[in-house]
């Protein structure tokens, strides 16, 4: 219909119409958009349980569904009364009725629609509402298509699967997340407990002239079982521990803490290396419920003349580098572990340092080590680096033997705790010694 064909007051009318639309913003598809929107919401909180009415939809289906498959046999059986025939009739409209908006809500909701209607649970949907539509047509042969209600069994396991998977995926992501929590609760316990570990170990050798000294412990995992340890003694002498417990973790920290604390103890009561490795193992043979044992390696160091006393408990050996370059190890590698057998004895040696000695005491996490190649580190690798930068500060060769280790290793995870003592003895005035 043209213009001319209009009354001017129509005109008029449809003008003042138009411009009110376009002032509010509404147009036909405008409406239809929000409509098309406020349906594909209904039918995903129906279908995906999230609305008020949702669950009540669900045990509906359900329970039509159950109904269906036992009206399959109900109308089977042969001489059935006219009444009954009526009420199975009506109950098959309701039953196609509901099941039609089901699968029409289902579309709709379906994000990709032609995807859902030609899957499987598309296709069963579809087929246990078919043979209702199909039948209406009145050909006999086209009855035999109702006993493709069937596939409603077909639907009853798929609903009964979508019912059960979706509850099962709710109760494994509240059970992840609950694990996640607790998981980063303990992480950051742990990682409390790791720093109140390495506090306890001494920042910093006791301030004593004529020696310089740097301690490095790098745990493999979140809690370590190596310690070292400086023990001031009476006439200015100075203890060095040296200290790897077996295993890793929270046990290992749990036993270095009681070996540490052990062996300071005793330190002070006994004079003699030896002697004190033999009370402490006594002691921790009978506080070691987990049975657990430590190497220990303690040495007495005079400061003034650079006189060293030492016992070894199954640990590896310090190296000494002269200053010459030249590295031995120390004699005297005898004496069972700590923790692991009473009654045990632990001989004492000695040795003097010269000036300008480096004593270098480690735990096998630097020379086990391993590369990506499954390579270990090994003693000739720190011997050759002790060798080539022995003559510079402590920290500096802790420092450079870390560096060397990390290298080494690569990518390859740290398979043992790293710890290092290097104690360097300075020249001493003849004059001091007399």
């Amino acid at each position: 219909m043209n213009d001319s064909s209009l009354s001017s007051q129509a005109r008029d009318a449809r003008t003042s119409l138009t411009k009110d639309a376009g002032r509010a913003g509404w147009t036909p598809s405008t409406t239809l958009h929000s409509l098309n929107i406020e349906v594909h919401a209904l039918a995903a909180r129906l279908l995906e349980g999230r609305g008020t009415y949702a669950r009540a939809f669900e045990n509906l289906i359900l329970a039509l569904i159950i109904f269906s498959v036992a009206s399959i046999g109900i109308d089977a059986i042969p001489g059935l009364p006219v009444w009954a025939m009526r009420a199975l009739a009506m109950a098959e409209v309701v039953i196609v009725a509901v099941f039609s908006f089901e699968y029409l809500l289902r579309v709709v909701a379906a994000r990709n629609k032609l995807a859902f209607i030609f899957s499987f649970e598309g296709i069963v949907d579809l087929l246990a509402i078919a043979p209702f539509f199909l039948a209406r047509v009145d050909t006999r042969w086209l009855r035999a298509l109702r006993l493709l209600r069937l596939l409603r069994v077909l639907k009853l396991q798929t609903h009964v699967l979508e019912t059960t998977v979706a509850e099962r995926t709710a109760e494994l992501a509240a059970k992840n997340a609950l694990l996640e929590q607790a998981q980063a609760q303990i992480k950051a316990e742990l990682n409390v407990a790791r720093e109140l570990q390495i506090a306890i170990l001494p920042a910093t050798f006791p301030a004593k002239p004529h020696c310089d000294s740097a301690a490095r412990m790098i745990p493999a995992t979140t809690m370590g079982g190596d310690f070292y340890d400086f023990i001031e003694l009476r006439d200015g002498q100075v203890g060095l521990v040296m200290a790897d417990v077996s295993g890793k973790g929270v046990p290992a920290a749990f036993f270095m803490a009681v070996a540490r604390t052990t062996l300071r103890e005793l330190a002070s009561h006994y004079s003699d290396p030896g002697t004190c490795l033999a009370q402490a193992n006594e002691l921790l043979c009978r506080q070691n419920p987990m049975d657990l044992f430590v190497t220990v390696f303690y040495c007495i160091l005079d400061p003034a003349s650079g006189a060293v006393r030492y016992a070894n408990g199954g640990h590896n050996p310090p190296l000494l580098r002269r200053p010459d370059g030249s590295v031995e190890e120390l004699n005297g590698t005898g004496g069972l572990v700590l923790g692991a057998m009473p009654g045990v004895e632990y001989p004492e040696h000695s040795v003097r340092l010269m000036a300008g000695d480096r004593l270098v005491l480690y735990t096998d996490g630097v020379t086990e080590a391993f590369n990506a190649a499954d390579e270990a580190y090994g003693t000739e690798r720190l011997v050759a680096e002790i060798q080539a930068h022995g003559d510079g500060a402590a920290s500096g060769l802790v420092e450079r033997i870390c560096r060397s280790v990390a290298t080494f290793a690569g990518t390859a995870p740290q398979s043992d705790d790293i710890t290092l003592i290097v104690l360097t003895w300075k020249r001493v005035e003849a004059a001091t010694l007399q």
